[in-house]
């Protein structure tokens, strides 16, 4: 286990282009993103220092980050800032930072419910919470947008499985299992789950007009009906290049609609959901993650799908094809998210959702030190 021996302190050489700085950290896979996870002690305490930091780390600017830990995508660029000092009693706090790949900046304003799945493993690992005999339940909150999720991980004996056989889609290799539970207690980011207090809402863009359910559960989502666009939901990559190119003028207007504040550039997710493939249940989506088509779903998207699926009027409840013998072992309703990669299948409650829960998988990779050019 990586050692951790104090705090880094930028500028610490008179020579910034001769040092290098040591950060301990650790790559965790969650779900179908990769974090690497660096503890509050060890980095600056100065926000605007530990943006400079991550930005060298991962490479960024550069489109392939071929100079930084950084993976050249989307869910790759990605890093979680843990308290491992003012976590206690079961509970982490910590802050997700996506990493921008063109350019050199970094964005708190959002989730990650891939990355807290991956943190709910690497805390229990880190012994920043103590595992139980059986089953080990972890809170993951983050400090920046509120949001409080829980982590459930077989723990058999009290010891934490390093490999595990949960296999996934979107993922090639199995993990270690992690159930992962949002609760609408804590999902909204700014209060109310609907802002305008419509199932369906009316977003004009270069002098059209689009329908989108605006919602803010998991994370801020415009979900917006593909007919609009002249597509169904379920279109390949290389068909959607006209929703690519319109999403960030859709982003902008759906954040004023929603009254999200200006400087927030990275929420609402976008996106669009319509009906499954023939003879599946479910919807087909398609969401947008910095400026390109997300190969699968962020968990954050998929928990707003799920909640928009309860509200009659909706984008989602509109495009459902229901299945009355679908339900998890709990006896609760499912839905599945059909995806470019594959489909995801969420536990919701019935009626309105006040609790969406997700069988994911997750890994420890590497822990040790990664070593930043003082420049």
């Amino acid at each position: 286990m990586t050692s951790h021996t104090g705090t880094v302190q930028l500028g610490e050489s008179d020579s910034p282009r001769t040092s290098v700085i040591q950060v301990p950290a650790a790559l965790v896979r969650g779900g179908t993103s990769k974090c690497w996870i660096f503890r509050q002690s060890d980095l600056p305490t100065d926000t605007a220092d530990i943006e400079r930091l991550l930005i060298r780390t991962f490479g960024s600017p550069d489109l392939r980050q071929i100079d930084g830990v950084g993976g050249a995508s989307s869910t790759t660029s990605k890093a979680i800032i843990v308290d491992d000092l003012g976590s206690a009693d079961g509970v982490v706090n910590y802050r997700f930072a996506q990493v921008a790949i063109d350019k050199p900046s970094v964005e708190w304003d959002s989730n990650c419910g891939n990355c807290a799945t991956g943190l709910g493993l690497y805390a229990l690992h880190a012994r920043l919470v103590p595992p139980a005999d059986g089953v080990s339940r972890v809170t993951i909150v983050n400090t920046v947008t509120g949001l409080s999720l829980v982590c459930e991980v077989p723990t058999p004996g009290g010891e934490v499985p390093t490999y595990g056989s949960r296999q996934i889609p979107g993922q090639y290799y199995p993990g270690v299992p992690v159930d992962i539970i949002f609760e609408s207690s804590s999902w909204t980011s700014f209060e109310t789950e609907l802002p305008t207090g419509s199932p369906v809402d009316e977003v004009t863009v270069q002098g059209r007009t689009f329908h989108a359910t605006l919602i803010d559960a998991g994370a801020p989502a415009a979900i917006f009906d593909p007919r609009d666009f002249g597509f169904t939901g379920l279109e390949s990559a290389e068909n959607l290049e006209e929703l690519v190119a319109l999403a960030p003028a859709l982003r902008a207007a759906a954040a004023k609609t929603m009254g999200i504040p200006s400087h927030l550039t990275s929420i609402p997710k976008v996106g669009i959901v319509g009906p499954p493939p023939a003879g599946e249940t479910g919807v087909s989506a398609r969401m947008i993650s910095m400026g390109a088509l997300h190969p699968a779903i962020g968990l954050t998207s998929a928990v707003a799908i799920a909640a928009a699926s309860g509200r009659p009027g909706s984008v989602v409840a509109n495009a459902a094809v229901a299945n009355a013998e679908s339900t998890d072992d709990d006896g609760g309703d499912t839905l599945a998210i059909h995806l470019l990669n594959g489909a995801t299948r969420t536990a919701l409650d019935a009626a309105v959702p006040s609790k969406v829960a997700f069988q994911r998988s997750a890994r420890v990779i590497s822990e040790g030190t990664v070593l930043v050019p003082g420049d």
